[in-house]
């Protein structure tokens, strides 16, 4: 926290210069469909109920793809899409516009933000993920051989390349879906996958897997706890139905 002296050595805040210091919201300004103008979302899907598509407002570009596999649809759709900022999600979430336009607003080509992923990883989510073109030509795309695991290889990948990975809270985009659950054998082939690509990021996580199926580890109290609520997000079965 910043002293009293400080502060006033500094002088009010009325006195400090630049725009939008006036408004009584610091994005009040920001002129949504501007920013997104050069922004394609792209979104693989093969099924007939597609929420994220029917809550993108009309004028920002939608690229559906319903190709074998998600990360040849995601490929095939960046490949198709027209924008340089390229947003990512799955067919379960209402698309957040402000929150997106804020975010290509404030990102550079380096910057790569998505939902954060679950414990013990430090990866993102493709469920929503935000990146400029560039940065996916760099890193070539995802892996289309996989189905699983591809999202977390994609972030290592854009991370050696160079690239600050930025986490966004997991239940800031509503999501509408159960989340998945794999087997014990998807579970140990998708681990054995990111091992082998990334042996030294991935190895204190196996060891946390190992230990938590153990019982000598739980995951900490630093994810969503029980009874967690906001306005945006509600238990499933509340509020009106999708």
């Amino acid at each position: 926290m910043v002293s009293g002296d400080i502060a006033d050595a500094d002088g009010p805040m009325d006195a400090v210069p630049g725009p939008g210091r006036d408004a009584c919201d610091a994005h009040a300004a920001l002129d949504v469909e501007a920013v997104l103008s050069d922004t394609s979302v792209v979104i693989p899907s093969r099924d007939e109920q597609n929420y994220t598509s029917k809550s993108v407002p009309d004028w920002l570009e939608v690229v559906v793809r319903t190709d074998d596999g998600r990360s040849v649809a995601r490929n095939r759709g960046v490949e198709e899409a027209t924008g340089e900022w390229i947003v990512l999600a799955d067919d379960d979430i209402t698309f957040p516009t402000t929150l997106t336009a804020m975010l290509v607003d404030s990102m550079h080509t380096c910057h790569l933000a998505g939902l954060e992923d679950f414990w013990p990883m430090d990866t993102l989510l493709t469920r929503y993920m935000v990146f400029h073109r560039s940065l996916w030509d760099a890193v070539g795309g995802f892996d289309e051989s996989r189905e699983h695991g591809e999202d977390s290889d994609f972030v290592y990948r854009c991370a050696d390349a160079g690239a600050k990975i930025r986490p966004l809270p997991r239940n800031i985009v509503p999501h509408h879906d159960a989340d998945t659950e794999f087997s014990a054998l998807e579970h140990v082939e998708w681990l054995w996958y990111l091992l082998r690509r990334h042996p030294v990021r991935m190895a204190p996580k196996a060891a946390l897997l190992g230990l938590q199926k153990l019982g000598l580890v739980e995951p900490p109290v630093t994810d969503y706890p029980d009874g967690w609520s906001s306005q945006l997000i509600q238990p499933s079965g509340e509020g009106d139905e999708r």
